[in-house]
């Protein structure tokens, strides 16, 4: 029976006109000379069905949501088709019929699942989960969905129909058709990806779609900035209030090494005095990994001039949309051409203030909170004047030692 040839069909049936004027939408599947009709549960004006196309004319939702519909049915058909071809020698349409009727309640659907993954996200959030990784992660579902409409001409796709060619597809869209950037493109198929793997580990799946596949992961680079433009960002005059805070805050991150979720969470309770030195200890919202960082001067300074205003916390920091815009302000009036970012401070508390100060990496990266010191790495930029002064003390350590007799 391998040999036959699957055809889906459709037909309406117009003496069955309702009171709305809508007529059924009949299915039929033809294996070889066997044939199995079933509905499809959709209705029709019959005004607007194409018999010849076997399609809904026109634009209107009603027309592009049954299409839809239509469209995801023959998929599905052939899948099990094809599922059929390869356990069984022999089969009719009705098994095709019965095995596309048994499991199309249960079939396991690409955006319901990543919908299904975005609301266990969204329920993690302030536990070990951030807001924006959520707000990203609703971007990208966005994306994918996009994607499916567009290229594959459906609402949905099973689960068990993704393959290598759908995943390229993907990531072909994403880089021609939306024109991102290598990183977010990255980022989107990595999440694809688990849930994928999340699909899998449930049973849902029983085989891998990425075998085989494989996309570029950018590497991170270094963004930290250099001691004359944190020098002019401390000296900056600046009237607006809101944007004051967000400069002073900045500076904070840049002595302390926080993130911008560290520091708006950063209650008293974590200023600690250890071994006789004040020190911030606590845990990353964005990892639960703990950090440990000693109070510097300048970062203690800052906490002083805030302290007090929000009970409990040790800043009240303004909303995301104000920091957005007052790192522009900053950076516009310091005359810096790369965009300015909060993040930026910690890159520069790494490599500007604890390594090219001497203070090893080791140490750098359990103050940052890091998991893997190869994240470290990243942010490990080392200025000329460090590396010539390290050169220096290995010039003097080893000139009594060695003697080369020319």
């Amino acid at each position: 029976m391998k040999e036959n040839k699957l055809k889906v069909s459709f037909f309406v049936q117009a003496k069955r006109t309702d009171k709305k004027g809508l007529v059924p939408v009949i299915g039929r599947i033809s294996v070889g000379r066997t044939h199995s009709g079933f509905s499809t549960k959709y209705k029709t004006p019959l005004a607007l069905w194409d018999s010849r196309k076997q399609r809904l004319i026109g634009k209107s939702s009603m027309a592009v949501s049954v299409n839809q519909k239509l469209g995801e049915c023959t998929a599905l058909i052939h899948a099990r088709f094809h599922e059929l071809s390869e356990r069984k020698e022999t089969f009719t349409a009705t098994d095709v019929r019965d095995a596309y009727q048994g499991q199309i309640h249960c079939q396991a659907l690409l955006l319901e699942s990543f919908g299904e993954y975005l609301t266990q996200t969204k329920e993690r959030i302030g536990i070990d989960r951030a807001l924006k990784t959520f707000k990203l992660r609703t971007y990208q579902l966005s994306l994918l969905r996009e994607y499916v409409q567009k290229k594959h001409k459906v609402s949905d796709v099973p689960l068990s129909q993704l393959d290598k060619a759908f995943i390229e597809g993907f990531e072909y869209y994403l880089t021609i058709d939306r024109k991102l950037k290598r990183s977010s493109i990255s980022s989107t198929v990595s999440t694809l990806q688990t849930i994928v793997r999340m699909a899998v580990k449930k049973g849902v799946l029983d085989f891998y779609p990425f075998l085989g596949y494989s996309y570029e992961r950018p590497k991170g680079e270094p963004r930290s900035i250099t001691q004359e433009e944190l020098e002019h960002i401390i000296d900056l005059e600046i009237k607006s209030e809101n944007y004051r805070i967000v400069r002073d805050l900045f500076v904070f991150s840049c002595f302390s090494g926080l993130a911008i979720s560290d520091v708006r969470n950063l209650r008293e309770e974590n200023i600690v005095l250890e071994e006789g030195e004040l020190c911030i200890k606590g845990r990353r919202m964005k990892t639960k990994t703990p950090y440990r960082v000693q109070v510097l001067p300048p970062a203690w300074a800052i906490m002083e001039r805030y302290r007090g205003k929000r009970a409990g916390f040790v800043f009240d920091v303004p909303t995301t949309d104000i920091i957005l815009n007052g790192m522009h302000h900053i950076q516009r009036n310091i005359g810096m051409k790369t965009p300015l970012t909060f993040h930026m401070a910690r890159h520069t508390f790494a490599s500007l203030i604890t390594l090219s100060a001497g203070v090893p990496i080791e140490t750098v990266s359990r103050m940052l909170g890091h998991t893997n010191l190869r994240t470290t790495q990243i942010y490990a930029v080392v200025s000329s004047e460090r590396i010539h002064r390290d050169m220096q003390k290995v010039q003097q350590r080893i000139q009594d030692t060695f003697t080369l007799k020319l």
